[in-house]
């Protein structure tokens, strides 16, 4: 009978008590099956890091509370008991200094999206890659879900045609209302400058979008023109967008996000047009996708081993994510990363599914890109076609 593995050790950043991101990543962590959570720095207070770690039962010993704590003690740390990877559910502007940190303690950095929250620091992220190679994976979901995974092989391989048009929306309606004067903090850091970005849903919605859209394509996006707005009173940023994209092949799309669509709550849609069909799927239905034929003739598939969606019960007062589809899809990106870890330790890389560090660096620079379209005066530029160009990242000499 062949030895079990142990599982890998993780440590996380943020993701404390009130964290609704918290819960599902630990939640995926364990239905993982490789991997088990053993210390974090739980919180922005020393005091919600250790609630935090007490209620899950950690080890007191290796509850911290601040994240540079942590990760100096823990490189001290040798044999069964040292840490396997780090992974980040602090707010969009820890992203960056905690996996730089990470890095620096010689941590894997398994991280929530974006990379960072403006293109120095995701040049410089990118840059320390090619320094020294270091494992880094951003939490998107979409390569684990299968039917999608199957959409888009099928797409790849011309089942729609040439592709002439892309949607994708992503509405939610759970910031509807300021719950970030009733001391929501999962909306309190989402239109706060300072720790989401130059963007609201820009960042928290239509960043991923883009992601979808070029992997499911296999195309690039070449130019974007964003409009976007804060509907709700007092907010400083965007809670809904509008992008439209101009893509390689020349082909048009829509990215079109919401955090104030009440009655909405059922994730990303992609919609696929092609010169032969269209292909469709979604994150309300994600165990399955179709296609539809120019006569309208709708085939639904459904692939072997695709979890069916069964959402929270907080679903409309929440970000979306309390769904079983998605916890299973972040577990197999977990153990995917797992299976790098230790591929690489044995001298054999492997191929990972994850989204690393250049696909993510192009999430930022949209991310950048639909910012300054949306800024105020923007508008009224004669040059709203703003050119989506991912910068060359080259060692300093």
């Amino acid at each position: 009978m062949a030895k079990q593995q142990p599982k890998l050790k993780v440590a996380m950043v943020g993701g404390g008590n009130e964290s609704f991101m918290g819960r599902i990543h630990r939640a995926a962590i364990e239905a993982s099956g490789c991997l088990e959570l053993v210390c974090g720095a739980f919180g922005s207070t020393r005091q919600r890091s250790f609630e935090t770690g007490k209620r899950l039962g950690i080890d007191p010993a290796r509850v911290y509370g601040v994240y540079r704590d942590m990760l100096r003690r823990e490189a001290k740390v040798e044999g069964p008991d040292r840490l396997d990877l780090v992974t980040i559910l602090a707010p969009n502007n820890m992203h960056y200094p905690v996996t730089m940190a990470a890095f620096d303690a010689g941590f894997p950095v398994f991280s929530e999206k974006p990379m960072s929250c403006n293109m120095d620091e995701a040049q410089n992220l990118k840059r320390r890659t090619l320094m020294s190679p270091q494992l880094y994976a951003t939490a998107y979901v979409f390569p684990f879900y299968p039917a999608l995974r199957a959409l888009r092989e099928a797409v790849l391989g011309g089942a729609i045609g040439n592709l002439r048009r892309v949607d994708v929306r992503y509405y939610h309606g759970w910031m509807g209302v300021r719950l970030e004067t009733a001391g929501n903090r999962s909306a309190g850091w989402r239109i706060d400058p300072r720790r989401c970005g130059a963007a609201g849903a820009v960042y928290d919605l239509a960043g991923p979008c883009a992601y979808l859209a070029e992997w499911a394509t296999g195309r690039e996006i070449a130019a974007l023109c964003a409009a976007g707005r804060p509907a709700v009173a007092g907010r400083l940023l965007d809670d809904d967008a509008t992008i439209l994209l101009r893509l390689d092949n020349g082909a048009l799309g829509l990215i079109a996000v919401s955090q104030i669509a009440l009655g909405e709550a059922g994730g990303a849609q992609l919609h696929l047009y092609g010169d032969k069909g269209s292909a469709h799927w979604g994150q309300a239905t994600a165990d399955r996708w179709e296609t539809v034929a120019p006569d309208g003739t709708r085939t639904t598939h459904r692939p072997k081993g695709a979890t069916a969606p069964t959402e929270g019960p907080n679903r409309f007062a929440e970000p979306y994510g309390d769904d079983a589809a998605y916890v299973a899809a972040l577990a197999e990106a977990y153990k995917d990363f797992a299976q790098t870890i230790l591929a690489a330790r044995a001298g054999e890389p492997r191929e990972s599914a994850c989204v690393g560090v250049d696909p993510a660096l192009r999430v930022a620079t949209f991310n950048a890109t639909a910012a300054r379209s949306i800024a105020p005066g923007a508008d009224d530029s004669a040059a709203k076609w703003l050119d989506f160009c991912v910068p060359k990242v080259e060692l300093l000499v």
